[in-house]
């Protein structure tokens, strides 16, 4: 009896030392390969413009701040989701009363401390091969010499006695940040131990009112732009621009705006992050 109680315990030791160096090696934990950390920081409330807001808040009944703050927290909770598979985030959409505070004074002192203005987007990441590289430096170029005649053509000048000026198209610049006090970012990376600041600058949702037939085409869309800039943990700029989508321009819900037309304003954000 006693023998087979050792044999017994025998078998059940090395079953257990077997078990444990299995799931040694079967952790699939992707904590170890992350190394850099993002914090995310949504956009202003009053940085928010959304022309499509009466038919979407009559649908669903909501108030203007609602529907702004919908899609604040869906765009930033679909924003982390796309990130966490790849970097640390923290965010300053605040999910415990525990962070509230602190959260609540860095996200007040960050907002107090900055101003925006319009610059021309920078060009995204081109994919890993030559053929894209040559691309987008042909690109570059030739965007460089449409913005020096957008200039030229800015300029004022006499017309008839009157002085007028062209207005410059805005479609491809982004709203961006401008820090007063940069050293501000530099004391928040420290605290939070963090290596790049993914500001969303602006949420907007805006028609072309161009042609004087959108009211009776059923193809008309508006353009769901994001603008943001991401700095680094000494304040300084890696990359801005913004990420954009077409939605239909009777849209009314709000659900198919964040589930349909999100992803893929997210997936040019992120294009840009050096993980």
């Amino acid at each position: 009896m006693k023998i087979t109680c050792r044999i017994l315990l025998l078998v059940l030791g090395i079953y257990c030392c077997a078990s444990a160096f299995s799931q040694e090696q079967l952790d699939f934990s992707t904590n170890k390969t992350k190394s850099k950390k993002i914090l995310l920081v949504p956009f202003d409330p009053y940085i928010y413009f959304n022309d499509a807001t009466e038919i979407m808040a009559k649908r669903d009944k909501l108030t203007h701040d609602q529907l702004m703050n919908y899609f604040r927290e869906e765009f930033n909770r679909q924003l982390y989701n796309s990130l966490m598979d790849s970097c640390v985030i923290t965010d300053f959409i605040v999910r415990s009363a525990a962070s509230t505070r602190e959260t609540e004074d860095d996200l007040s002192a960050l907002y107090s401390i900055i101003s925006y203005k319009l610059e021309f987007a920078m060009q995204n990441r081109p994919e890993d091969n030559d053929v894209k590289q040559k691309k987008s430096k042909r690109k570059e170029k030739q965007e460089e010499e449409r913005r020096k005649e957008e200039l030229y053509q800015a300029k004022t000048r006499i017309e008839n006695g009157e002085l007028v000026g062209k207005k410059q198209p805005v479609s491809d610049k982004y709203l961006h940040i401008v820090f007063h006090q940069p050293e501000v970012l530099e004391e928040i990376a420290k605290k939070r131990n963090i290596d790049y600041f993914l500001f969303i600058n602006q949420f907007e949702i805006k028609g072309d009112y161009n042609s004087p037939y959108i009211s009776g085409d059923p193809n008309a869309t508006r353009t769901l732009k994001v603008h943001f800039s991401l700095f680094d943990s000494y304040g300084e700029l890696v990359h801005g621009g913004f990420g954009e989508n077409k939605i239909p321009f009777y849209l009314d819900d709000k659900k198919e705006v964040v589930n349909t037309y999100f992803p893929e304003v997210i997936r040019q954000i992120i294009r840009n992050i050096d993980f």
